[in-house]
């Protein structure tokens, strides 16, 4: 005890922890919000049309996660220090700009060739339009990467709160599902004001007229290894979403999804702690490497416990959870709750290594890594979901999680060192961890 209070009132840790509070604060936030407005929105479309507004977002969350270019590690990496500041944010705000521009035109080629309904067919194409807006999370980096992230904290909890209160609104004046996808892209537009009015205020604008050639080279070689961990990443979740509606339909959609947004609630904690941290971790690299290992090993130990934790508890109370949540309509969710949660674990666990790459400059190797196991998921989602159903999705999103994060290691030898780490996390809590000075 005496360790961890002297550690917490190093000034340093200090800085980093009231960082990383708004971040976690924010994003805790989101959790309630999102679970609770979720639940009412679920409740109210009941499993299909809940199933169809799923599906809708999860196509247009591919779209989101190539425009994002991975800038939510690299450009976080680069800005620590502020050194050349507006032309690093400059660049990377219109390499994201001209990603959103093909990246919606080429899928509006594919949404119009799709054989869909024509309201789904209109709501990708809206839902999509959010990928113009996302450019401006370049203003979100920077805060983060300048431990200033209550900024960006606070216009994350405006928009999370209005919103909110207007999904509700929709709800009590019975809208029909064309409005939610409406307020799915509103989310967007006002998150992307707001950043912008409070960025003009400290900072001013200058930064939109700067762009770098040499700069958006050096990203894009860093960055395209996470784009295509990111997609992939989100294969594990959302093609389950995308395969279940064309081989089961949008009612299986609709109690699938209730599931996943049990599980995308928790998994945004360990990944916010683990965003939160990677200046710090960035800083402990550079100053002393046994410090840096200690510290990987206690952060995949921190995040794997708690886990656990989340998923034994769930298991016990996943069909009272989802019954008393979502209501009787959707308790078939729970069997797949029971699943997912597991898969958490594992999770949680590549979410540490992705920050272990990402200082490592090892982003290739995750995003191959990655490709593999998401490649894998399709094909599994193929034999499994005919023969299991939805169990049959969610247990190959657990056994590709499981081969990502942590099978893969095996067989490459670069990566010892981190499967070491990885072993040390699972018994770090029961031993005692000398005093450091390494101020993380």
């Amino acid at each position: 005890m005496q360790i961890v209070r002297r550690a917490f009132q190093d000034p340093r840790v200090k800085k980093y922890l009231f960082n990383s509070s708004w971040m976690l604060s924010e994003q805790l936030l989101r959790i309630v919000a999102g679970v609770f407005v979720g639940i009412y929105i679920a409740r109210y479309l009941g499993p299909e049309l809940f199933g169809a507004l799923s599906y809708v977002l999860a196509i247009s969350a591919f779209i989101l996660a190539v425009v994002r270019l991975g800038m939510d590690a690299v450009l976080v990496r680069d800005l620590v220090g502020e050194v050349e500041r507006e032309r690093l944010m400059g660049t990377a705000f219109w390499l994201m700009t001209a990603a959103a521009l093909i990246c919606y035109s080429l899928a509006g080629l594919t949404f119009w060739g799709m054989d869909e309904v024509g309201d789904v067919r209109l709501y990708l194409f809206i839902a999509s339009v959010s990928a113009f807006f996302l450019p401006f999370l370049s203003i979100d980096y920077f805060y983060q990467s300048q431990l200033k992230s209550k900024y960006s904290a606070c216009c994350k909890t405006v928009t999370l709160f209005f919103m909110s209160l207007v999904k509700l609104w929709l709800i009590y004046v019975e809208a029909d599902l064309f409005s939610f996808v409406l307020a799915s892209l509103f989310d967007h537009v006002l998150l992307a004001g707001l950043l912008l009015l409070i960025f003009y205020k400290g900072y001013g604008l200058s930064f939109l007229k700067n762009f770098s050639w040499k700069s958006a080279k050096e990203m894009l070689v860093s960055a395209w290894p996470m784009v295509l961990t990111a997609v992939a990443s989100l294969i594990y979740m959302r093609i389950d979403q995308i395969m279940i509606r064309n081989m089961l339909g949008l009612y299986e959609v609709g109690i699938y999804s209730a599931a996943v947004k049990i599980y995308e609630s928790w998994i945004v904690i360990p990944y916010i702690i683990t965003v939160s941290l990677l200046p710090a971790i960035v800083k402990v690299k550079a100053g002393d490497e046994v410090i840096y290992k200690k510290r990987i090993a206690q952060l995949f130990g921190f995040v794997v416990w708690i886990s656990i934790l989340a998923a034994v508890v769930t298991c016990f109370l996943s069909e009272h959870l989802m019954v008393l949540a979502f209501g009787e309509a959707y308790r078939p969710s729970a069997a797949v709750v029971n699943i997912v949660m597991w898969t958490a674990v594992f999770a949680s666990i590549g979410s540490v290594s992705a920050r272990y790459f990402n200082v490592e400059k090892m982003e290739r190797k995750i995003a191959l890594r990655t490709l593999i196991a998401a490649s894998m998921n399709v094909c599994l989602n193929w034999l499994l979901i005919p023969l299991y159903g939805i169990k049959g999705a969610a247990i190959s999103t657990l056994f590709c999680t499981f081969f990502a994060h942590y099978l893969l290691d095996w067989f490459d030898r670069d990566l010892r060192i981190l499967l070491q780490l990885k072993h040390q996390s699972l018994f770090i809590l029961f031993k005692r961890v000398k005093e450091s000075d390494d101020g993380f």
